[in-house]
């Protein structure tokens, strides 16, 4: 919403658009009272703010009934039309909210909000396309739009990339890459659409034709890439595989020298291999070559080709006690410095970090330790670049997860307490900046996670948050209560879940919320046949027995793990593990989430889901307006079990006594 459109300034659409909508459009009466401090008849302008403030603060009724009224007195404000509009599309009423809309943008074709709204709308109707358009229109008016790169990314993530105009879609994909404030993994698709074959077409060729590395290099798009997204592609891996073995085995036999443009390629591998954390597979004859490297550098032969071939096996970091001049090296090629950068100098800071880092009680659960241990081995998940999630209040930030349902409550007007259980590397952080005056604490059991945590809160700016070591079964020693909580993705890794929610529940204030995120028993049935085999075959959960099981299952040679391909999982060592190697797992289905959301006297709320789930959901159960009846959702799932792949994610607040 704007109440003010000069530059595009003011506060956005999407401010507005997580308020809840408890009545139907065609309830609204056409008698209408405007109120003003004015004794005389309101003016046009007193109306059209009082309409916006109502907005504001989240009388959407109110605003609803202004809206209409200026609209039936034939005010044409493109505020007025563009406001009503997100107020529609909050409704579902796509159709009514695109006219609203586009007549906002008759108004004024400069306004910014208005096309990002549309491509919103239109998106929603399945015109990718047209979305992709209101898009780049937004980006003529407003290239720094707050919503923009967040709107692409998801429009480049859920549309088939074949159905946009290819010239745009390659413009976009180059600013979207260039960009250091985006989760770029979303933009992976969209890539591999765009330049797979491109990739494994010059790669093939390398060991004939060395030039067409060249072609690689100079494409800033491939090389944004190789840096900022984890390939997973099984062709791709393989060819990346070969090509690593190939220009070791040069480099350590000094068949022939390495060129500049080969260089560069090899330092953009070496961060691919680390943002996988070195998931490819490697041969006898590799370590020999790595071997012969690591002497060559030991005896004094430290160059900028030594560095960056053995930066595709090893973080630089974990080889400067056999490579001490590494910490030192000097390079006037900034491509080796940002090398250098990300595997030498912030593990390093990491490390420097771990040593402040607040620690709580003692971890004596024999279940938990060896998740700690998992998780000092490999945090999960690694991540380099994310966007901070824009300030609303918390009950706007709750409905806009639990669509259609809402919540009214009012949590004081103190600070926010927020608790995140088991925070992982710090990306779970990100979202919860999204509290207006919140005092986050995140723990978790492992100190490398948190260290990596804390690097990125400190590089973001982040402020409101403390860091604690600590297992969840003794949060009570932080003698505080919380008014939110999220804990996703760690109590089914718990020796007893309920146990660990009970704990949660313990901190949790009367009038909390409470995030969570369990697996499900259906949606993770190829990760069963996997993890099954695993157990039949006694293959322990090293990083060499990891990538050996992956190369068996690239192969294709064992058919009932074959799927596993399918989750983007697969593709870096601690996702893998976390997936299929876990120490611990428990599993859910609906039916025992209800039985212990209710012995728990839990309210379910709803889940997180794409907005085209859940209006699937609408057509098969219309009557569940609130979609929180969760045996409709047992149905849901078993029609439709890959709903929820990833997770069940979802709300639940106390039930009142």
């Amino acid at each position: 919403m704007n109440g003010s459109d000069k530059n595009g300034e003011g506060k956005k659409v999407n401010e507005i658009k997580t308020f809840p909508v408890p009545f139907s459009l065609d309830e609204i009466k056409t008698d209408i009272s405007i109120n003003t401090n004015s004794p005389s008849k309101p003016s046009k302008e007193q109306i059209i703010n009082q309409a916006i403030q109502f907005h504001l603060k989240g009388n959407i009724p109110e605003a609803s009934k202004c809206y209409q009224y200026c609209i039936n007195q034939g005010f044409n404000d493109h505020r007025i039309f563009s406001n009503y509009g997100v107020i529609l599309i909050d409704l579902g009423k796509l159709k009514e909210a695109e006219l609203s809309t586009r007549k906002a943008i008759e108004l004024k074709h400069d306004y910014a909000d208005a096309h990002c709204n549309l491509g919103t709308i239109l998106r929603d109707l399945g015109k990718s396309q047209d979305a992709f358009d209101s898009y780049l229109k937004v980006m003529e008016i407003n290239s720094t739009h707050s919503n923009l790169y967040t709107l692409f990314t998801i429009l480049l993530r859920d549309s088939d990339p074949s159905k946009l105009n290819q010239s745009q879609l390659n413009k976009i994909l180059n600013i979207l890459l260039d960009k250091n404030d985006l989760p770029h993994q979303e933009l992976f698709k969209v890539f591999n659409f765009l330049y797979r074959n491109e990739i494994i077409s010059n790669l093939e060729k390398l060991d004939s034709d060395f030039p067409e590395i060249e072609l690689l290099i100079n494409d800033k798009v491939i090389i944004n890439a190789f840096k900022k997204i984890i390939f997973k592609d099984p062709k791709l891996e393989k060819i990346l595989t070969k090509v690593r073995k190939s220009i070791c085995h040069r480099i350590a036999t000094n068949i022939e020298t390495i060129n500049y443009s080969e260089l560069q390629f090899i330092i953009a591998l070496g961060e691919q291999c680390f943002l996988n954390e070195y998931i490819y597979s490697l041969t006898k004859e590799e370590n020999i070559s790595i071997d012969i490297i690591i002497n060559k550098c030991r005896n004094g032969d430290v160059n900028e080709i030594n560095i960056s071939i053995l930066s595709c096996y090893f973080p630089l970091y974990k080889l400067l006690d056999q490579i001490p001049s590494l910490k030192s090296f000097n390079s006037s090629n900034q491509s080796l410095k940002e090398l250098i950068e990300l595997q030498i100098t912030e593990p390093i800071k990491e490390i420097k970090l771990s040593q402040n880092i607040k620690k709580l009680g003692s971890i004596n659960d024999d279940v938990s330790q060896k998740v700690k241990s998992q998780y000092e081995e490999n945090p999960y998940p690694r991540w380099r670049y994310g966007n901070l999630s824009k300030k609303v209040k918390f009950n706007q930030a709750i409905n806009n997860d639990i669509k259609p349902n809402s919540i009214n409550n009012i949590i004081g007007n103190g600070q926010l307490k927020v608790l995140v259980a088991g925070c992982g590397t710090g990306r779970h952080i990100l979202d919860t900046q999204k509290y207006k005056n919140a005092q986050i604490t995140a723990i978790d059991l492992s100190l490398s996670s948190l260290s990596y945590a804390q690097r990125k809160i400190n590089e973001l700016g982040i402020n409101n948050v403390e860091l604690i070591q600590m297992d969840i079964l003794e949060i009570d020693l932080l003698e505080e209560r919380f008014d939110i909580i999220e804990s996703s993705g760690v109590l089914h890794h718990m020796n007893d879940p309920i146990k660990g929610l009970q704990a949660l529940l313990g901190v949790l204030n009367n009038n909390g919320f409470l995030r969570l995120g369990l697996y499900s028993e259906l949606a993770r049935q190829g990760v069963i046949k996997t993890r099954e085999f695993i157990t039949k075959h006694n293959i322990e959960a090293t990083e060499e027995n990891i990538r050996k099981f992956r190369q068996y299952v690239l192969s294709e040679n064992i058919q009932e793990v074959n799927t596993i391909k399918s989750f983007g999982d697969f593709y870096t060592t601690s996702t893998f593990r976390d997936l299929c190697f876990h120490t611990q797992e428990h599993r859910f289905s609906i039916n025992q989430l209800q039985e212990t959301l209710k012995s728990n006297e839990l309210e379910f709320l709803g889940f997180l889901l794409p907005k085209p789930v859940k209006s699937l959901y609408k057509k098969y159960f219309p009557e569940d307006k609130k979609q929180t009846n969760l045996q409709n959702w047992s149905k849901f799932e078993e029609k439709h079990p890959n709903t929820f792949r990833g997770m069940y994610q979802f709300w639940v607040s106390k039930t009142e006594n």
